[in-house]
């Protein structure tokens, strides 16, 4: 509903004023700036300066909340897949992963995304987990046949592209999800 608001130049303020401190209320355990935002929410005196000082305040903090969670998830789930002995076994960590990530970066924002949105996710999850078993059974193939003669190269050929692509989609996907439970944001 604040995204609604915020999107609206001509519409009054006092709704989107309430529903931006109900925001930040949530978010100030999580994002320092937030509690300095108070201030600046209260004096905007329209919906693009209220908007102006959502972005001022929060945007930076929350980007950089969310990095930390997608190079965090990405870390783990590279790491997993590079040792993980199936390719099937890593689309399903991977999925496994992303879900939480989703959470994970909601909760940064102060939400829960809706239904939509929730669907919207997962299907980037799945597409995650099918990404990163294709690329596990590609590269599996070719370093089967290049490397047939030295088996820890093999494995060690074999994992680390497919643990670089998760970790890569990964991190994409708690970019859109932040985008998409940001209401200051536009996705």
């Amino acid at each position: 509903m604040l995204r609604a608001l915020l999107g609206r130049d001509d519409d009054p303020v006092a709704p989107a004023h309430t529903l931006a401190l109900e925001w930040l209320n949530g978010l100030a355990d999580r994002i320092p700036t937030a509690s300095g935002a108070r201030a600046a929410v209260i004096a905007a005196v329209d919906i693009p300066h209220l908007r102006a000082a959502l972005r001022r305040h929060l945007a930076e903090p929350l980007r950089q909340a969310t990095r930390q969670a997608g190079n965090r998830a990405a870390l783990e789930s590279g790491a997993v897949v590079a040792v993980s002995p199936s390719p099937v076994l890593d689309g399903v960590l991977a999925a496994l992963r992303g879900v939480s990530l989703l959470r994970e970066v909601a909760a940064i924002h102060g939400m829960r995304p809706g239904a939509a949105v929730t669907l919207a996710l997962l299907r980037r999850v799945a597409w995650t987990a099918a990404g990163a078993s294709g690329m596990e059974l590609l590269c599996q193939t070719l370093a089967d046949g290049a490397l047939s003669h030295l088996p820890g190269l093999k494995q060690l050929g074999a994992a680390l592209p497919g643990a670089g692509l998760t970790a890569f989609r990964l991190r994409r996907l708690a970019e859109v999800a932040a985008l998409a439970c940001s209401p200051n944001e536009r996705p």
